[in-house]
């Protein structure tokens, strides 16, 4: 083979060896860029999840202070039209009809705040457990119903104060936030005298 054949035989093999160089980073970049996708749309949709979990877990928070605040402002309500109609004591039936004006007022305020939220309903009755315990009131007669009305009032007041407190602090609902920061002075001071209560 002449010189110069040999020359042209290794142009050729040179050309093939670069081509094949060539195929080869492309065929890398193609599958690096593959997964750079993959990982992208991966990342993207453990993104949307978290997202997603995090915005059934603020309104689950929300539906549950919607419905712990209607039941809490009806049962004190309830509580105390059952107080002004048994109660002798002037002590007990002042303490009731503030409840009575308060509240009525409050659920005014809720109803608003509660419009203002799409999607969620507020509970149209008592649940079982504060049902029982109006029932429980209900038999009830002289200084053993005021008694029970004042040991019911202490305890639905702490639990509305714990419950207004944390949602005006963590809500995410604006309105309902609102509503929850501008009621919880109200109920601090119903707390505080209930709690100071002297048969």
């Amino acid at each position: 083979m002449s010189r110069s054949s040999h020359l042209r035989a290794a142009a050729a093999c040179g050309a093939i060896f670069v081509l094949s160089i060539g195929g080869l980073a492309a065929c890398s970049k193609t599958t690096t860029d593959k997964v750079e996708d993959t990982t992208t749309s991966v990342v993207a949709d453990a993104s949307a999840a978290v997202s997603s979990i995090g915005a059934d877990m603020d309104a689950s928070k929300t539906q549950d202070f919607v419905t712990k605040a209607a039941i809490a402002n009806m049962f004190e309500i309830k509580t105390s039209e059952l107080a002004v109609k048994t109660s002798k004591n002037a002590d007990v039936l002042a303490f009731a009809k503030m409840m009575i004006k308060d509240h009525t007022a409050a659920g005014k305020k809720f109803e608003t705040a509660v419009a203002a939220t799409s999607g969620l309903t507020p509970p149209a009755a008592l649940d079982d457990d504060h049902q029982k315990k109006l029932d429980d009131l209900a038999t009830k007669t002289g200084t053993d119903f005021d008694k029970a009305y004042v040991d019911i009032q202490q305890s639905a007041h702490a639990e509305a104060v714990n419950l207004f407190d944390d949602y005006s602090k963590n809500g995410k609902d604006a309105a309902l936030q609102t509503f929850a920061t501008s009621t919880l002075p109200t109920l601090q001071a119903h707390k505080d005298k209930i709690d100071a209560f002297k048969e």
